[in-house]
């Protein structure tokens, strides 16, 4: 995480000699500050607030954040509480005068009572109603939104009330105007608990890192906070501790517990060269690590900030919501006019004033404004809890309509570590030549390989040049001074290479058995085949069952031979299932299903697969691990587990249940309560509380989506 205290501050002057001062953030509650900050001391630093209401909540709460957010509001809502039922008491007791109207005294007390109420009602208008106020009308204009409507209606009730206790009339409605402020401030406390909650993932893995490190300085080892860790620090992590930042180990081997990042539970043996990441757990080894990057870009916060960014995108659906809520509004204004001249022309002022305070109250749009972004909130966050990682609200949106997912084999349906079940070769030299090219290759077949050539002892250190790779046909480079081609029978045939009779019949043979065949050309002449074998990953079938269940279409595009495509359609039982496709073949394929107006997903393993990831309407990428910006990818899969891509639909469809069912309840509660409120069948207070009866409704209903 950057440390801002170390960011430059930029001063320009204007003509008129005013600084402007780079935007910050506020500690407090994140809110960018465009003016001078206040600066306060937290933990022996200077940080930056935008006020000093979000430095007494930050000492009152020690929270931040959202949560904080929510503590200030539910302190709030309490001194409003307090106060305001004082307010609703007496006002009960001086709706009785008139039972005594001939009673001076009576009287008399009555007046003294009104005040008493005004001076009760005040605090609770000052501190709940003015930061609404403001918000309703900032920038000497009248801001479009919620708090418009709960504004018009609670200080025109209090304005009335204060004009009638010095006027001595009998309009009072101190405790109509705070009520209403307070049923609010409590329907703000759900809103941002329930937003607190959904975003306690990330705060969850910043508590991974942890607080301090040991830097080791002139021979001596200090201890330090983990913010103030530089590149080139060296770092002492012993067994048991968290690796505090990324770097490469200098000194050390040992097991670390990468699963936060990779979702695999198999400790990973780590030696000099090797990177440790960020949040993972040193098991058994002691390391000297050297910080090799920014605290920025270190793994760990970089998944934070991809989260954040996730978090910032909006559905489609949730426009949607905020244009209903934008046009509403006005709406609703002319509706709550129109009532109230209606009233006023029929019974009065006074009636028409309640009239039109009830409809503003029972039509604010809350449910509507949060039906939508919480449910997405949510979904995400348990997305990220199980490793999957959805870049953005309007992904999962559409991930829920998905009707056709084409697979990847290699490292996909299958195994991502193929076993070399056969080699032949004119003589050991082609195959040694063969591994130093390989190591330059990221495909699993080429891993495979070189981990074969170092059981076997055929590893050499050999200078390569020119590696070049050609997507769906192999790989090619010089080798020591030799010219070396790796790939499939196409790719030979594109060099116009003959296959020696000899290794056609291995490649037969392959075929026969559902192997993969791979040959190896030096200069102009084919001299040996490498065969490997693959098995289908045991959560395959049950994968495949899912999405059939689903009413998913499922097929597999791979560029191998339809002998293991025949074997495919046996195992797992997908009928389309299509094989020797080139990189620009499996595009055309995804083309054509998407012309049929269905949304298509691919699933690949990232690295091969960009462009056809790219072309689907959803790409998903599996075993990312570390690798947390795949762009080819909409979505990241930290594990190589097949079930994810079930579980993520099933997530995806979840929410957008939720969602249509807040949004339906929104509207209909809207239209009835707008109705029964035009009618004079609703008072504010009950239309106030009706609201937040609708919000809490709306929170209920998102907060099932964890139940998926």
């Amino acid at each position: 995480m950057a440390d801002k205290k170390n960011n430059p501050k930029i001063t320009m002057e204007c003509e008129c000699s005013v600084p402007i001062y780079e935007t910050k953030e506020c500690y407090q509650c994140g809110i960018p500050i465009t003016g001078k900050p206040l600066k306060y001391d937290v933990d022996g630093r200077q940080q930056n607030f935008c006020c000093f209401g979000c430095y007494l909540i930050y000492k009152t709460t020690g929270v931040r954040g959202e949560e904080s957010t929510a503590v200030a509001f539910l302190g709030k809502f309490g001194f409003g509480y307090f106060f305001a039922m004082l307010v609703f008491m007496l006002s009960t007791y001086m709706y009785g005068a008139h039972l005594t109207p001939d009673d001076p005294e009576a009287q008399a007390f009555i007046g003294f009572i009104k005040y008493v109420i005004l001076i009760l009602a005040t605090p609770v208008m000052l501190l709940l109603g003015v930061p609404i106020l403001r918000n309703a009308f900032s920038d000497g204009k009248i801001n479009l939104n919620t708090d418009t409507l709960i504004v018009l209606g609670s200080f025109s009730a209090y304005f009335l009330s204060v004009y009638s206790v010095f006027t001595n009339k009998p309009s009072v409605y101190f405790e109509t105007a705070t009520m209403i402020l307070v049923l609010m401030t409590f329907a703000r406390y759900i809103e941002t608990s329930s937003r607190a909650k959904a975003s306690n993932f990330m705060k969850e893995l910043l508590k991974l890192s942890p607080e301090k490190a040991v830097v080791i300085k002139n021979g001596k080892e200090i201890e330090i906070n983990r913010d103030d860790i530089k590149v080139g620090d060296i770092v002492k992590i012993i067994p048991g501790e968290k690796i505090p930042a990324d770097g490469v180990v200098l000194e050390g081997k040992g097991h670390v517990d990468e699963s936060l990042l990779t979702g695999e539970t198999k400790p990973v043996l780590k030696s000099v060269g090797d990177e440790l990441y960020t949040g993972t757990t040193n098991i058994d080894g002691s390391f000297k690590i050297k910080v090799n990057k920014p605290s920025e870009d270190w793994t760990l916060n970089r998944f934070i900030q991809i989260m954040k960014e996730i978090r910032a995108t909006k559905a489609p659906i949730n426009r949607i919501a905020d244009t209903i809520a934008y046009y509403f509004l006005p709406v609703v204004i002319t509706i709550a006019v129109s009532a109230g001249i209606y009233w006023y022309l029929n019974e009065g002022f006074e009636k028409a004033l309640i009239i039109f305070m009830s409809v503003l109250l029972i039509s604010c749009p809350c449910a509507f404004s949060i039906g939508a972004p919480l449910a997405l909130w949510i979904g995400l966050s348990e997305a990220m809890r199980e490793g999957i990682i959805i870049k953005g609200a309007d992904i999962l949106e559409k991930l829920s309509t998905v009707k056709t997912v084409f697979f990847d084999k290699t490292g996909t349906i299958t195994d991502r570590n193929m076993v070399v079940s056969y080699v032949k070769a004119l003589d050991e030299d082609v195959v040694k030549l063969a591994c130093c090219l390989e190591k330059n290759s990221e495909h699993p077949l080429a891993k495979s390989f070189v981990s074969y050539c170092m059981k076997k002892g055929l590893v050499e250190d050999c200078p390569v040049e020119d590696f070049k790779v050609h997507f769906g046909y192999g790989i090619e480079g010089i080798v020591n001074g030799k010219k070396v081609y790796i790939g499939s029978r196409s790719y030979m045939e594109r060099l116009d290479l003959n296959i020696p009779d000899q290794l056609k019949k291995a490649e037969e043979k392959a075929e026969v058995n559902g192997e993969i065949p791979v040959f190896i050309a030096i200069e102009d002449k084919v001299a040996g085949i490498v065969t490997f074998s693959q098995n289908i990953r045991k959560e395959a079938p049950k994968v495949v069952q899912v999405l059939k269940k689903l009413k998913i279409k499922v097929g597999i595009l791979t560029g191998d031979t339809p002998y293991f495509a025949k074997i495919l359609k046996e195992k797992l039982g997908i009928e389309d299932v299509r094989a020797g496709l080139l990189p620009h073949d499996k595009l055309k394929a995804i083309e054509e299903e998407k012309t049929k107006g269905k949304t298509v997903a691919m699933v690949g393993d990232g690295i091969n697969d960009a462009p056809a990831l790219t072309k689907a309407d959803i790409g998903i990428a599996m075993g990312c691990g570390t690798d947390l910006t795949r762009e080819s990818a909409n979505i990241s899969l930290l594990s190589d587990d097949l079930r994810k891509v079930p579980l993520s639909i099933l997530l995806a469809k979840k929410v957008r249940k939720v969602i249509y069912t807040n949004m339906f309840w929104a509207f209909i509660y809207n239209i009835i309560g707008i109705g029964l409120a035009v009618t004079g069948k609703l008072s504010p207070i009950f239309a106030a509380l009706a609201m937040v009866l609708s919000s809490a409704f709306v929170i209920a209903n998102s907060v099932r989506v964890k139940n998926w």
